[in-house]
């Protein structure tokens, strides 16, 4: 990288209001650690309700990274918590199979078109499921972050090549 880009980097982290922006390998001992980094930024915040949302979305965020990313034991991808006047939005980011994009594009879909109750309902479906569940958590994150989302998630899949999409979902506060 050249030194240009890095200071065009930080103008636009500026310029969006970036909180906190990571990008790389993701693990469980790094998610306890920038966990704590926006626990201790979130403290400066008037409104707790609202703190502890932000930290829960980034929270679930963080896990998705780690358990949907790479099988071969490595977990890599972005998260990105802006704030711009009242909002905060916390964005994440992983590269994922095109084969697994489709059903994942159809839920977000659903849940972007979904109101509130509607979503609540999904959950409380979810949570008594949840036993039944395969695979790491409840399958219960997306509706959590829809949840406590503000406002519609939003989300992107970029082609990345033949075989891979990179995956972003933001929410916000």
């Amino acid at each position: 990288m050249e030194i240009s880009q890095a200071i065009d980097i930080r103008a636009a982290m500026r310029k969006s209001g970036t909180i906190m922006a990571y990008n790389g390998e993701v693990s469980d001992d790094l998610m306890v650690t920038l966990a704590d980094l926006l626990k201790n930024r979130m403290k400066q915040m008037d409104d707790k309700k609202r703190s502890r949302t932000v930290f829960s979305i980034f929270m679930e965020g963080m896990q998705n990274l780690i358990w949907h990313s790479g099988k071969d034991g490595s977990a890599a991808g972005m998260v990105c918590i802006s704030q711009k006047e009242d909002e905060i939005t916390v964005i994440c980011g992983n590269r994922v199979l095109k084969e697994n994009a489709l059903a994942l594009e159809t839920t977000l879909k659903e849940l972007q078109a979904a109101d509130k109750d509607t979503i609540r309902q999904l959950y409380r479906e979810g949570m008594s499921k949840s036993s039944k569940h395969d695979g790491p958590g409840a399958g219960l994150g997306l509706l959590e972050i829809a949840r406590r989302a503000s406002h519609p998630i939003s989300f992107a899949f970029i082609d990345v090549d033949a075989s891979h999409v990179d995956f972003f979902l933001a929410a916000r506060i």
